[in-house]
């Protein structure tokens, strides 16, 4: 029974030590980064009124594995409580300090995802005005609030290496369409060869081209 109340009033400080963080940016930076986690079912971030932004997970050393992390640097965290029954628990701190860890370790998953998620805000924000009302502007700013938080846990480094790299490869799609645009006017102009020729050199795929080009 002594283990039983003890395991309850350790859960019950981490809840309200940790709570208030329920709907913040960094709230909702936690659920994306920790959702890239594998199994899903090995951590569980709590989202209530009651417990939000505590973390449970199973065992220390096989969820320590998961996470990319040292169980002794884990265990040596206030925040940490592990009950009776080997279930873990952190409290908010050391969620976030998690969530950052699990960010910088699968920035190349998640920056694209950032990227996409933030292209589809832009996107609602240009929509015509006439159908403003149903845009919900402050979901709209909370959500790019969140995407701010995980692309600075992703690490400016690597945010500025992956914008680069997406930079690139506009610009590569870029100068595809006017090489396509010119080897079509080649085929016009009676050129096929020429056009051929470039082809050959630049390793463009010829169906990659519309067909009522080709000749």
């Amino acid at each position: 029974m002594n283990a039983f109340l003890a395991d309850d009033r350790a859960e019950l400080a981490l809840a309200d030590a940790s709570r208030e963080v329920r709907c913040s940016s960094e709230f909702e930076a936690a659920r994306m980064v920790l959702g890239f986690v594998r199994p899903k079912s090995r951590l569980t971030l709590r989202r209530t009124v009651a417990d939000a932004g505590v973390l449970e997970f199973g065992p220390l050393e096989s969820a320590a594995q998961i996470l990319g992390m040292d169980p002794g640097e884990l265990s040596a965290d206030p925040m940490l409580f592990q009950d009776r029954n080997d279930r873990c628990l952190a409290g908010w701190s050391l969620t976030e300090r998690i969530a950052r860890r699990v960010a910088q370790r699968r920035a190349d998953e998640t920056l694209p995802k950032v990227d996409r998620k933030q292209r589809a805000i832009e996107d609602e924000r240009s929509q015509y005005s006439w159908s403003s009302w149903r845009r919900d502007d402050r979901k709209l700013d909370a959500d790019a609030a969140m995407l701010r938080t995980v692309r600075e846990w992703c690490g400016e480094e690597k945010a500025e290496r992956y914008e680069e790299m997406v930079a690139l490869r506009e610009e590569v799609t870029r100068l595809g369409k006017l090489v396509e645009r010119a080897l079509e006017e080649l085929r016009r102009l009676g050129h096929g060869v020429i056009a051929s020729t470039i082809e050959c050199d630049l390793g463009v795929r010829i169906f990659s081209l519309d067909p009522e080009v080709r000749l």
